[in-house]
């Protein structure tokens, strides 16, 4: 069976406004009843404490009738996030637009961003095309399959969340660029 995860990743929080608006979102989750206050072990996979369930998480699921959920995980800080409901393997440039498929030589240029992001919150990617350095966390990545940021929701064994509860999330990230990544472990 497995357990499944489904992460709303704040794309334009910087790391000094994460904490704010984390805290922002759980105070409203909690408001509303979707999330419980306390974050505690054992409501996630791992050893992240996690929300557990309020009494009307329903509100943020599209169909409640497909099981009972677990905990919400909030993330910030450096965040290499993932999906592993991924068909494409490509990313495209933010700045000439051009898409590339991540494999051949082009993945160690990739892979060694992805460790440089993930120790230390910064890397650039040399673009093929337009041989522009930029920034990892502002390529886009096809069926998000990565996102590189500083804050980031995890939702662990929840039915699919709707349309309308990530487009509330996204007002209460002030608006920011959101993306969903789904996967299943």
């Amino acid at each position: 069976m497995g357990d499944t995860f489904q992460t709303i990743v704040d794309l334009d929080a910087p790391p000094q406004d994460a904490p704010r608006l984390a805290e922002r979102v759980i105070e409203w989750l909690v408001a509303e009843g979707i999330v419980l206050a306390q974050a505690e072990p054992g409501w996630a996979l791992g050893d992240d404490p996690a929300h557990p369930p309020g009494p009307d998480w329903h509100k943020a699921v599209a169909h409640a009738r497909w099981g009972a959920p677990e905990g919400l995980v909030v993330h910030t800080g450096h965040q290499v996030f993932y999906s592993t409901h991924v068909t494409a393997n490509t990313v495209t440039c933010p700045r000439c637009g051009q898409t590339t498929t991540v494999e051949g030589e082009v993945t160690p240029r990739f892979g060694t961003a992805m460790n440089a992001w993930y120790e230390t919150g910064a890397a650039d990617v040399d673009c093929p095309g337009c041989a522009g350095s930029v920034p990892l966390p502002a390529w886009r990545w096809a069926d998000h399959a990565y996102a590189f940021a500083h804050l980031g929701f995890k939702f662990w064994n929840w039915p699919a969340l709707s349309d309308e509860f990530r487009a509330r999330t996204a007002r209460f990230l002030e608006g920011h660029d959101t993306a969903l990544l789904m996967g299943k472990i």
